[in-house]
């Protein structure tokens, strides 16, 4: 609970008129753009027609300038100038977004366009972190704002509530403070408009002056029983709702009345200039602010949007890693080698890509509509996020020098990891249809093609997967699409990548001289290419030289660490239970039947096992209740199977088991959870969030006299560990984000794999938030020792899981270039682009500069509670280096050492962007 304040005698209430403008919520967002295009007409002739009417702020955010104007573009010359004087406020956030399930670097990309677009409009954005409606608050937004030169936050869900004071100091991960705006627990970012606006909703807003002035003193009394100074805020406005154009006449009669307490009309701004004079001795709020509502109408942070419409969630992960994981650095380091950036492409991905990330779109709150819409609007920023890591893959690969290839067909695999990525790996082999197939006895002659490194040494590897006679599409510059079979192999392979690189592997053929005509023997056999061996230790136990797994008859795995020791078992136990929520909130109905996986039996079957890699089918089925029953107070008598099958695949020398669950939904109302006994009595443990690796107790607060009931779940974005000092285990996901460590013995790890809910916001729902379809989960886990894996080395891991690698592959001959884009055919054969040196700096972003063509900025961020360094050396030779803000805007120079290189050292949890010129 914070500190409550001391009673004050108020002076000053500064009325701030705006808008809340969910862009999309329950209704989609053509008809609510619709409302805005009415909303804006309004508002610009009011802003034309009385000049004391002084200013309108349009709820933080950018977007709505240009979801107006595209409809009303003859009216954009009217939105700049209100802009330009200050009677109108737009941003700093391009959308405002969930603080949770965007990345980090998704933050400040929306931050970048949003105070792009409103210096386009010839305007500064607002500067203010106006974060009014996210459901809770992660611990590096006040950096993150910081970044951009804003002092400040604007806050009110995650909080305790019950007469918090209304500013305090809101301290980050890194230390860095903002001065927090915390709202009314009741009303939120409405308190003017819901005291002395809305009792008079239903008398068609016909206001008496008496009952106005009573309501109007209520409202003093409960503003001086928060404030810290002599002034406070009153926000006048509410979601999607209009202006009043009679605020002059409400606010002189306000003044009129005998309190003592001047009302003005001014900008959230003007406010925060007049308050950073007058506060002191604070209290302090320090990281992560996502406490369950104490009290309050709205107060509650509503957690379990994590776990919502999961598919949402998924593509916009991916979509994250494919454009700063792939799509950006790649164009760079194609761009350094000859190529142009794609800036205008990769920007329109982003539009695409922010425009989903609205905490009632990515939360997946909304009616199913929104969400359908969303799925439209990931297609495209994935489809130029692709078509754009493609053409720069293709760009270098298509000018390796000949000689290294020595006329063989190639593949070059690419490694987009900040470390070197040695070890087994998969990609695709795309050879001429029918060329590793002479014999009419395929089975019996072997593999006919050995795979060399870029030094000419053979590299051991094992086909897992073969589809022939596959199409292989492609159009020659100039030229109309052309097709060619091909047999496309999937190949484990053990290989060396360098970081931020690519290496080439070529196919070395050993074809058999078929017999002549009237011969029966051939005229030349090949010998067989074929490395044999196994990593299966027992009917149901496997060993891959770092871990041994075994199964048992209900499909659940035992773990061991052959290093160091470390068992547990129980792992890959499904949970179902009832869900009777909705897309914000998880509910459990007085009845709760709960299925679990731990006593039913399993299939269990090998898809493949080899020298480098194994892969075990787990099949299961859990006999579900089909629905919630009638009344919600308990799940249906109605069974239902529930097929869950589940890949486990383990990777020669690789410690990290990796799981791939499909799960065929056709139940309602539940939420299934996998289940991950870490047996590691800890009681702490860490999980990953934007910018961040926060260290949680396993232990929580008491809040059951909390109005909001706590989940027991925590956000996490695809890392946690667990240790004891001695042995430790790591899980990571892609796009999932609702994680609990229970309380239990086994101190076991829940991850929320999806909720299915019928409930919609206003409206009679529907089967939407019940994802009936196939579904598919990809998570890991690993062991480790905690003395030897610092939690910044398995950051990096968790990135490398995420990013994976790619390839691509080159025919012997000519290249078919498909593009204009040309260089001298004189790239080595292997490359590394750029090395980043140490351990706990997180690699955020490698991209074009967002005002300057000629530089690029490298962006990363400590996870550690303790300073680290790193040594940055580039490929290309640079020839000015600077510290520069999130905002881009230079703070100092950078020294360089010796042979390019760049020393940094980063404080603890800090984010640090750099910006580099190089020599043409």
């Amino acid at each position: 609970m914070t500190q409550q304040p001391e009673s004050r005698t108020l002076k000053k209430i500064v009325v701030v008129s705006h808008t809340h403008w969910d862009r999309e919520w329950y209704e989609d967002f053509q008809n609510y753009r619709t409302r805005l295009v009415y909303f804006m007409d309004e508002l610009l002739d009011h802003l034309k027609a009385d000049a004391s009417y002084r200013h309108f702020m349009l709820d933080g955010q950018t977007v709505v300038l240009s979801d107006y104007t595209a409809i009303r573009p003859e009216r954009e010359g009217e939105l700049k100038a209100y802009l330009q004087e200050g009677r109108l406020a737009a941003g700093p956030w391009y959308v405002m977004p969930d603080e949770f399930l965007v990345s980090g670097e998704s933050l400040v990309r929306n931050l970048l366009a949003g105070f792009r677009q409103s210096r386009a409009m010839g305007a500064e954005p607002m500067k203010s972190g106006y974060v009014t409606d996210i459901f809770g608050h992660n611990s590096q937004m006040p950096q993150i704002l910081g970044g951009f030169g804003i002092d400040n936050a604007v806050l009110f869900r995650g909080f305790h509530g019950d007469g918090d004071p209304s500013e305090v100091w809101w301290e980050g991960a890194d230390g860095s403070r903002v001065l927090a705006l915390k709202l009314d627990e009741d009303r939120a970012y409405s308190d003017f408009y819901f005291f002395l606006r809305w009792p008079f909703v239903e008398r068609d807003f016909q206001y008496d002056e008496e009952e106005l002035v009573s309501r109007a003193k209520g409202m003093i009394t409960y503003k001086e029983a928060r404030i810290t100074t002599d002034i406070a805020l009153g926000l006048d406005g509410c979601d999607h709702v209009e202006i009043e154009p009679r605020l002059g006449w409400m606010l002189e009669l306000l003044n009129n009345m005998d309190a003592g307490v001047e009302w003005v009309h001014s900008s959230l701004e003007e406010y925060l200039n007049e308050l950073r004079g007058k506060v002191s001795g604070l209290h302090v709020l320090r990281g992560e602010q996502r406490i369950p509502g104490y009290n309050g109408v709205n107060n509650m942070v509503l957690s379990n949007v994590l776990s919502s419409r999961i598919h949402l969630k998924q593509q916009n992960q991916s979509g994250e890693y494919l454009l700063t994981g792939w799509a950006e650095p790649w164009s760079a380091f194609a761009e350094h080698d000859g190529r142009a950036y794609p800036k205008p492409f990769l920007g329109e991905a982003w539009r695409h890509l922010l425009e989903n990330h609205p905490h009632d779109s990515i939360c997946g709150c909304s009616i199913t509509q929104v969400h359908e819409d969303m799925l439209y609007r990931f297609a495209q920023s994935r489809s130029i996020g692709e078509r754009m890591t493609s053409e720069a893959l293709a760009f270098i690969s298509g000018h390796i020098e000949e000689s290294a290839l020595q006329g063989r067909h190639a593949a070059i695999l690419f490694n987009s990891s900040q470390r070197q990525v040695k070890g087994v790996v998969h990609f695709e082999l795309e050879l001429p249809a029918g060329t590793t197939n002479p014999s009419q006895f395929p089975e019996v002659a072997g593999t006919n093609f050995r795979l060399l490194d870029h030094e000419g040494r053979e590299v051991p590897f094992q086909i897992i997967g073969l589809q022939k006679n596959s199409l292989k599409r492609w159009r020659p510059y100039r030229d109309i699409p052309r097709g060619r079979a091909v047999d496309r192999y999937t190949v484990a392979l053990s290989a060396d990548i360098p970081a931020f690189g690519y290496t080439v592997y070529t196919v070395e053929m050993h074809l058999s001289e078929a017999p002549g005509a009237g011969e029966y023997a051939f005229r030349k056999a090949a010998e067989p290419v074929r490395y044999p061996g196994s990593q299966q230790m027992s009917p149901t136990s496997w060993e891959n030289g770092r871990v041994r797994l075994e199964i048992a008859a209900n499909g659940t795995l035992a773990l061991r660490d052959l290093a160091t020791g470390y068992e547990t078992k129980g792992l890959l136990t499904f949970e179902d239970e009832a869900d009777i929520g909705d897309g914000w909130k998880f509910i459990a109905p007085v009845s709760n039947e709960t299925v679990n996986s731990a006593a039913g039996p399993a299939s269990v079957s090998v898809m493949y096992d080899g020298p480098l890699e194994t892969c075990l089918r787990i099949a299961l089925r859990l006999d579900v209740p089909e629905s919630a029953a009638a009344d919600q107070t308990r799940r249906s008598a109605v069974r239902s199977s529930l097929p869950i099958t589940t890949y486990v695949t383990l990777r020669k020398d690789d410690p990290v088991i990796r799981c791939r669950t499909v799960v065929d939904n056709h139940v309602r109302d539940h939420r299934l959870r996998v289940l991950l006994p870490t047996g590691i009595d800890s009681g702490e443990y860490m999980t990953s969030t934007p910018f961040d690796l926060v260290r949680r107790n396993v232990v929580k607060p008491d809040y059951s006299r909390h109005i909001e009931k706590d989940s027991g779940i925590v956000p996490y974005n695809g890392l946690l560990s667990i240790d004891n000092g001695q042995h430790g285990l790591a899980i990571f996901s892609k796009g999932l984000y609702e994680v609990q460590v229970r309380e239990d013995k086994a101190r076991t790890a829940g991850l929320t794999l999806f909720r299915s809910t019928r409930s919609e916001v206003l409206s009679d729902g529907g089967d939407g938030g019940n994802l009936l379809q196939t579904l598919e989960f990809e998570y890991a886990f690993r062991p480790f020792d905690p003395a030897a894996v610092p939690g910044g080395d398995l950051m990096i891991e968790k990135e490398q899981y995420a990013l994976d690698i790619r390839s691509i592959n080159r025919p012997a001959g000519a290249v078919a270039h498909e593009t204009l884009h040309r260089r001298p055919a004189d790239l080595p054969a292997r490359r590394s682009y750029l090395d980043i040196q140490g351990s706990g700096l997180i690699v955020s972003s490698y991209k074009q500069a967002e005002d300057d063509a000629d530089a690029w900025i490298l962006r990363l961020w400590n996870c550690q509670e303790t300073a680290q360094s790193t040594e940055i050396r580039p490929l290309a030779q640079v020839s000015r280096a600077e510290r520069v803000n999130l905002d881009e805007q230079t703070i100092g120079l950078l020294e360089a050492g010796s042979d390019n290189e760049w020393a940094v050292t980063v404080q603890p949890k800090e984010i640090v962007t750099l910006k580099f010129w190089y020599t043409s």
